[in-house]
């Protein structure tokens, strides 16, 4: 590597804040302080064009872009920003590329970050995070007229083919001390399967999707013989890790959220809620949704335990359903076949169907104050922690 590249990669793993010399970096590497200077900041360019990431005018569009997402009120974080510029470079870009991008923009641009913070305050700062996630959130829906039916969560839950879920179970005690038997007989496949669920506040499911792990987009039939036309409503793809990307996220929108929910267009925008995920934010998948009346609102990082309906009620009861059929099949085997790909529908279906009901999808709503909208469902928790950490702190220190 260029060792002006790599003194820049060494600033740049440095904490937001944090001081460095570039007298000193630049000793360090060997090169010239004022060059390693003007590179970091943006402030040298190459003589061929053909050398930069990004021409000068896709810059100045992309610049433009995030100007457009900010009046959208969907300020891009610097991943998005690294994303977009790959898509536009037709290749991936270094997480340097966008620190040298953004000083090469300071008329236009501007970064601001959050400092580290200890797990006493970050519950203190939680309450007032979550305050001002639910005023936006609520704003957006006062707004634009949200209704029950125009409220949607989209994940992705990952499965292990063939493992078991923890679950407490019955052992002989001679064997379990003899450390003989300790565990329940699992078929041993990892391969993953991703799902990508929708789920809608007025207690409806849309038709999940299962992500084989494969060549992108091929699906054998021995995987999907199981499923039934007019039985049942799935989609199936695949991809070579099992999980999502940017080609699966943009046709799951199209092909499937569209498709499903078209039908209240008419009648006002669709709100959907899912996380950063990089599959979720590209310019397409953005562009799509601000084209076709969905308003696209993402839960604050590292919160969707807390904030997001399928996290916090759906999921885990989906993953408890699939683990328990699972286990009935490996008794009924007992582990004398095989697991393979096209076993997995069966076993999941009869998961779903048992789990994504009506009143548990509304309760999950419900408990994440999204619908009906009830901040304090959420808000509550960290006045309580507030209160017990007042309370303790006031026990512990002596009067004076």
């Amino acid at each position: 590597m260029d060792p002006i590249q790599e003194a820049i990669e060494e600033i740049e793993s440095r904490d937001p804040g944090d001081d460095f010399s570039y007298q000193a970096i630049a000793k360090k590497f060997g090169i010239d302080r004022r060059t390693l200077a003007r590179r970091h900041q943006g402030l040298s360019t190459t003589r061929n064009a053909a050398h930069l990431v990004l021409h000068p005018e896709h810059e100045a569009e992309l610049v433009q872009y995030i100007r457009t997402l900010n009046e959208r009120s969907l300020p891009p974080s610097r991943a998005m920003i690294q994303q977009f510029a790959g898509q536009l470079a037709g290749k991936p870009v270094s997480r340097s590329w966008v620190t040298r991008f953004l000083n090469r923009h300071p008329k236009n641009l501007i970064s601001r970050y959050t400092k580290g913070m200890t797990k006493e305050r970050t519950k203190a700062d939680s309450g007032a995070k979550y305050n001002l996630y639910f005023k936006l959130l609520l704003d957006k829906m006062k707004e634009y007229d949200i209704q029950p039916l125009h409220i949607f969560n989209m994940d992705e839950k990952g499965f292990q083919l063939g493992r078991l879920g923890g679950s407490k179970r019955i052992f002989d005690k001679s064997l379990w001390e003899k450390k003989e038997v300790r565990q329940a007989l699992e078929d041993g496949s990892s391969e993953w399967i991703t799902v990508m669920a929708c789920i809608c506040s007025d207690g409806k499911p849309l038709s999940p999707t299962l992500i084989f792990q494969g060549a992108n987009g091929s699906v054998q039939s021995s995987w999907v013989e199981a499923i039934q036309a007019g039985e049942h409503s799935v989609f199936v793809t695949s991809s070579p890790s099992g999980w999502s990307n940017n080609d699966i996220g943009l046709a799951w929108l199209k092909g499937v959220f569209e498709r499903e929910t078209r039908r209240y267009a008419s009648t006002g925008y669709r709100l959907l809620l899912l996380d950063g995920h990089g599959s979720h934010v590209t310019m397409d998948f953005i562009e799509y949704c601000h084209d076709n009346k969905i308003l696209l609102f993402v839960f604050p990082p590292h919160a969707t335990h807390t904030l997001q309906p399928l996290d916090v009620v759906m999921f885990k009861p989906l993953a408890t359903a699939y683990s328990n059929e699972l286990s009935g099949y490996l008794q009924d085997s007992q582990g004398l076949l095989p697991l393979t790909k096209g076993d997995f529908f069966p076993l999941f279906w009869s998961s779903w169907n048992s789990v994504f009901k009506a009143p548990l999808i509304k309760r999950s709503f419900e408990a994440t104050g999204i619908y009906p909208p009830n901040p304090d469902a959420i808000l509550k928790k960290f006045a309580k922690e507030a209160s017990d950490s007042d309370s303790s702190h006031s026990k512990s220190t002596p009067p004076r």
